[in-house]
């Protein structure tokens, strides 16, 4: 009596139709039997292969239970780029996030992922992490000092002086400077400060134009300061050249010739208040003559070596 229950029992166990679910990573298949199955029967009856690589929850030759869950991991190769390094390995991980986590990669909030943490991987992939760093970086910069003129119609044309020097003002600019793996990829202004205001230079000029000659009130071009020495036509002030001509072709006359640079051409008119004779014209040209040097000429050797060298104010007249 008890050899026929227990047959019938298995008989009844063996008709008796079981339900197993196999999830692979996301997809979810039913399989359903009657008997004794193990999961290698379920995977091939399903036609599903398991790699080398892949990882599944229970071992091929496990027998099946009724509602029972088996799981596969599929292996999957990945490559990941992060600081200057590369790793090329198998993971059963799904999602980056995971993937970098087996490895013990850390990642800031500001570090780029690509892809994102969150995205599932299903096949091979390549993950690049990119580190992201700021630093503010403050420079100072000079601010040039503005000039401003003032006129003087009181003091004449020509002459110009500095009332008050100016001073450069000092800004500083503060920028925060990102960079993608230590490379600078962008720079922005966050702050910018006077730190310093700068201090006009204030310059005075000249505008009067006229002055007091022999001929009563004249028009003059600007005035400069003049450094004349005294020469004449013999041989030790002119050398080689015949001293009875000037480079103007004009013969030289005392209280009127006098040799000067290039800077005033022949013919312009000086009105020098400090010698008698008051204008003179440039007739001449010397070697040594540079610049507002100028020589006066002397009928005598003696006068042009008693003259010696002085310094006037003179008026290059219009």
């Amino acid at each position: 009596m008890i050899a026929v229950t227990l047959a019938a029992a298995f008989l009844i166990f063996q008709m008796t139709e079981k339900l197993v679910v196999i999830v692979d990573e996301n997809e979810t298949m039913e399989y359903t039997f009657r008997g004794d199955k193990q999961v290698k029967d379920a995977l091939s009856e399903l036609e599903i292969s398991i790699d080398e690589k892949d990882e599944l929850s229970h071992a091929l030759g496990t027998a099946l239970e009724d509602d029972e869950t088996i799981t596969i991991k599929r292996g999957k190769e990945v490559e990941v780029a992060a600081d200057g390094k590369s790793y090329r390995f198998v993971t059963t991980e799904n999602t980056v996030e995971n993937i970098l986590a087996e490895l013990d990669i850390e990642v800031s909030e500001k570090d780029i992922v690509s892809p994102s943490l969150d995205r599932s991987i299903k096949d091979s992939a390549d993950i690049k992490i990119t580190r992201v760093t700021e630093e503010e970086v403050t420079q100072e910069h000079p601010i040039k000092y503005d000039e401003v003129v003032k006129n003087n119609n009181s003091v004449d044309k020509g002459i110009e002086k500095v009332l008050q020097k100016g001073k450069d003002g000092l800004r500083s600019v503060t920028e925060k400077v990102v960079y993608h793996d230590g490379e600078e990829v962008k720079r922005e202004v966050i702050e910018e400060k006077i730190e310093k205001e700068p201090v006009d230079q204030i310059k005075e000029v000249g505008t009067n134009v006229h002055v007091a000659t022999s001929r009563g009130q004249t028009r003059f071009t600007r005035a400069i300061t003049v450094h004349a020495t005294g020469y004449c036509s013999c041989s030790i002030c002119t050398g080689s050249h015949d001293g009875s001509r000037t480079a103007s072709g004009t013969r030289p006359t005392e209280g009127r010739t006098i040799a000067a640079a290039s800077n005033l051409s022949m013919g312009t008119e000086l009105f020098i208040p400090g010698l008698s004779s008051g204008i003179y014209r440039v007739e001449d040209r010397g070697g040594a003559i540079t610049g507002n040097r100028i020589d006066v000429y002397f009928d005598s050797h003696e006068e042009a070596l008693r003259f010696g060298r002085r310094t006037f104010k003179a008026y290059v007249l219009d």
